[in-house]
C-alpha cells in the first residue's frame, strides 16, 4: 500500500489511490511518522504501510514507512513513460515529469530485477542475485528524489488502460 505526500495549500496532507475510494489519509496517532512533515517537493516523498483503518475522519495508515520517488517507480507493478508529453503513469497514478538518464536506467533494472530475482529463488541462493545489480539497483534508489511534478491519481491503473501502442511501451511486474 502507498500513499503519496502533498504540501497543500493550508497544510501537508496524505493521499492513497486505491481501488475502493481514492481520499486523504493520516498516521495512526501513536505512529513515529505522525508528527513528519515533508521536506520534499510534491510527489517526491511517499509512504508505504500494511494496513489502513477508519479513526474518525480519515482512515489512518498503520506500519508506514518513508520512501522516495525513486523507490516507487521501481517497484510500481505498472509503469509507462511518454517522453513526447514529459507524462509518466505508474499503477493509479500520473504526473509530468523531465526527461534524464534516469528513465532509461529505471527502464532497464525494471527488466533486469524480476529474470534476476525468481533465478536466485529458483536455486534458492540469494546470493546468486548479480552483485552488479545489486549495486545498480542502491545507486538508483539513493539518487536524488525524481520530480514527479502535478502528480494524481487517476481511476483506471495504467496496465489496463495502456493499449496498442502504448502498450508495447508497457513496463510490468507480474
Amino acid at each position: 500500500n502507498l500513499c503519496v505526500l502533498y504540501h497543500g495549500t493550508r497544510s501537508p496532507y496524505w493521499w492513497v489511490a486505491s481501488p475502493d475510494a481514492d481520499g486523504e489519509v493520516s498516521p495512526f496517532r501513536n505512529s513515529v511518522n505522525a508528527e513528519y512533515q515533508m521536506t520534499g517537493e510534491d510527489g517526491e516523498e511517499w509512504m508505504v504501510y500494511s494496513d489502513s483503518m477508519r479513526m474518525g475522519r480519515f482512515n489512518c495508515i498503520m506500519d508506514s514507512s518513508l520512501v522516495f520517488s525513486p523507490f516507487v517507480l521501481l517497484f510500481a507493478k505498472a509503469l509507462l513513460i511518454d517522453e513526447r508529453r514529459g507524462q509518466i503513469r505508474f499503477d493509479r497514478w500520473l504526473a509530468h515529469t523531465h526527461p534524464g538518464d534516469w528513465q532509461r536506467e529505471l527502464l532497464e533494472l525494471r527488466q533486469q530485477v524480476p529474470q534476476n530475482f525468481k533465478e536466485a529463488l529458483e536455486v534458492r541462493n540469494l546470493s546468486a542475485f548479480p552483485k552488479a545489480l545489486t549495486n545498480r539497483i542502491a545507486n538508483f534508489l539513493c539518487m536524488a528524489p525524481v520530480k514527479l511534478s502535478d502528480i494524481q491519481a487517476v481511476r483506471v491503473p495504467i496496465e489496463e488502460e495502456a493499449t496498442g501502442a502504448p502498450r508495447r511501451q508497457l513496463s510490468v511486474f507480474e
